[in-house]
């Protein structure tokens, strides 16, 4: 229990601390405070932030991102999922097909960009891209690769499709070819082994010297279908052409003389836009190759990218918030839209508005030269009549959607107002590089009978899937963390410097203030003074002690003025400082000496 003389002493000691705080200096320091914070956290650090994604992102020899774009330093994750149709012989017939998804087969895919060239004018680099399979049996387990899968026939399907819907005439010797070199052609459907399908190679006998036999062969190898294996056989697959092999020459812009160009496509194969559509629109080279998106981007940009596999650019729309590895993300999805009741898209159509692909499809026949439909696994999010049709598909989000995670910054409105986004949102992408995605596409073949054909004039109509391809990459913890620790840790920081100066410099500035008008403005209070007779003085003499009366030079009466007492004004006036000492006696003033004064 505190001694009330201990408490007297600590509020004297207290009051004496306070009288000698310079309130005024207080504020002013508090005030270059707020404003100071205030400049770095809105002004500086952004500037610093943008200045240094910069130097780390463009595409320069030297930089970090140019290393890791000439060669991802992992490998991606590709799995295959195959369909085998379980009744081949009713569907020769017209009934409704049933499949079964065999998968995943889980491949290592390396991405390798070689035989770069900087062009410094232009801020361009060209390079040769080479992608390279090679299958994991260890993570496919139970499946080995040497299961058998029927499907429907990708050549001669794909062969006889295609030149009944746009060469019909010459359709009697590509049927004459197609039975020749399958000796003889008795159904529309494969049976062969998974990895033979995919990788290893299916053998094709064009050893006859029958004019539509070698039409064929040689149509199908300029087609890119076949690739001669000896003098009498050709070999075909899904992938074993492409593994290992270039996949074209690119020119994409390196992002040194505007950061927002960095990655978008120029040309392919020396070639500044596609000749595959009727439109200009859909020919054009939108985006980057996908494994690099520009910087700075907001919640309203799409996420554009071109491939070749599938001859469009394909745009990803901001779908909201997410996390990863407990970082802040923002979450992108992919729509393929209903090119029928979009006017713009009409031009990827056959004959728009009647033939179109149907709703969350894209038509890959021009691109592929065969007749296949891409879509989302299972038909995700497509037309209802392409599930109905096809027994055996059970699609759903988590596993057949397509989607992209990039970190999300908030609260830096000056990050997203680079370049032409100048955009009012406090929600930007910054580093331009996906921490995780999965890019998942199913091939399905359209099948329809081919007219007047004995073996295939029964087919039913229908769009019977193939396959889907999901390739994807999640950064691992030594990469999410490098993220955490450069990104983000400043980040914070600057979240950090922000508040603590705004709330101190506030609070301080305006205690500071406050208190430095309290000490240089006091209130004085003055209360009448009493007259000696103990009433209050009135008119002139209010406030005055009456000393006496004197008689004048006439014979009449001189009134002396009455004077304060100064024991009065201390006891009502007690806020009045003492000016002169010793007024708390009454001062006697002679007659003489008063006449003398006034």
């Amino acid at each position: 229990m505190n001694h009330p003389a201990l408490s007297v002493i600590k509020k004297k000691v207290t009051k004496m601390k306070l009288e000698n705080v310079n309130f005024r200096k207080m504020a002013i320091i508090c005030a270059c405070t707020l404003v100071g914070g205030m400049v770095f956290s809105f002004g500086m650090f952004p500037a610093m932030l943008k200045y240094m994604i910069k130097q780390n992102l463009m595409l320069k020899p030297g930089t970090q991102m140019r290393g890791m774009f000439e060669k991802i330093p992992f490998p991606l994750d590709f799995k295959l999922y195959l369909f085998h149709v379980t009744n081949p012989d009713v569907v020769m017939k017209g009934g409704k097909p049933r499949v079964r998804e065999i998968g995943p087969y889980f491949f290592e895919e390396w991405k390798e960009k070689y035989d770069t060239v900087d062009n410094e004018e232009d801020d361009t680099l060209t390079f040769t891209l080479k992608n390279t399979w090679i299958f994991r049996p260890d993570l496919s387990k139970p499946l080995t690769g040497d299961e058998m899968i029927t499907i429907p026939h990708p050549l001669i399907l794909g062969a006889l499709l295609m030149v009944q819907r746009d060469r019909e005439a010459m359709m009697p010797l590509v049927s004459k070819g197609m039975d020749i070199i399958m000796n003889p052609l008795t159904t529309g459907f494969l049976t062969t082994r998974v990895m033979d399908l995919l990788f290893d190679g299916i053998l094709i006998d064009c050893s006859s010297h029958e004019f539509s036999a070698k039409a064929l062969c040689s149509g199908l190898e300029s087609e890119g279908a076949v690739m001669p294996f000896n003098e009498t056989h050709f070999k075909f697959s899904m992938f074993g052409l492409k593994n290992g092999t270039d996949a074209g020459r690119w020119v994409v812009y390196r992002g040194v003389k505007n950061i927002m160009d960095l990655g978008r496509v120029v040309s392919f194969n020396d070639e500044t836009e596609m000749d595959i559509y009727d439109g200009d629109e859909c020919n054009r080279y939108i985006g980057t190759d996908s494994t690099i998106f520009p910087p700075f981007l907001t919640t309203k940009d799409k996420l554009w990218a071109w491939s070749p596999e599938i001859c469009r650019s394909i745009g990803a729309e901001y779908g909201g918030k997410s996390k990863y590895a407990g970082l802040p993300m923002s979450f992108f999805k992919l729509d393929f839209g209903d090119a029928r009741n979009e006017p713009e898209h009409h031009c990827f159509c056959r004959d728009p508005p009647d033939i179109c692909p149907p709703k969350g499809t894209i038509d890959l026949a021009p691109c592929l030269g065969a007749p296949i439909i891409g879509s989302k696994p299972h038909f995700y999010d497509s037309d209802p009549k392409l599930l109905a049709a096809v027994d055996g598909l059970t699609p759903n989000e988590k596993d057949h959607d397509v989607y992209i995670h990039f970190q999300l910054v908030r609260g830096f409105h000056n990050l997203s107002s680079i370049s032409h986004h100048k955009l009012a949102h406090s929600t930007s992408q910054l580093s331009g590089t996906p921490v995780s995605a999965a890019k998942r596409l199913m091939f399905s073949m359209e099948i329809e009978p081919i007219r007047d054909h004995a073996v295939l004039g029964n087919l039913p109509t229908v769009i019977l899937p193939l396959f889907w391809a999901e390739e994807g990459a999640s950064l691992n913890k030594t990469w999410t963390n490098q993220l955490k620790y450069t990104l983000f840790l400043g980040l914070r920081f600057n979240t950090a410097v922000k508040w603590l100066t705004i709330i101190i410099g506030t609070i301080g500035t305006i205690v500071g203030g406050f208190m430095h008008y309290k000490r240089t403005t006091k209130m004085v209070n003055v209360t009448p003074v009493q007259s000696v007779n103990g009433s209050s003085a009135k008119g002139k003499g209010a406030g005055m002690t009456v000393v006496g009366h004197q008689p004048d030079s006439k014979g009449g009466s001189v009134t002396a003025p009455v004077i304060p007492s100064a024991k009065d004004l201390l006891q009502n006036s007690r806020n009045l400082p003492t000016v002169i000492e010793g007024l708390d006696k009454p001062q006697k003033v002679t007659v003489t000496e008063m006449q003398e004064r006034y």
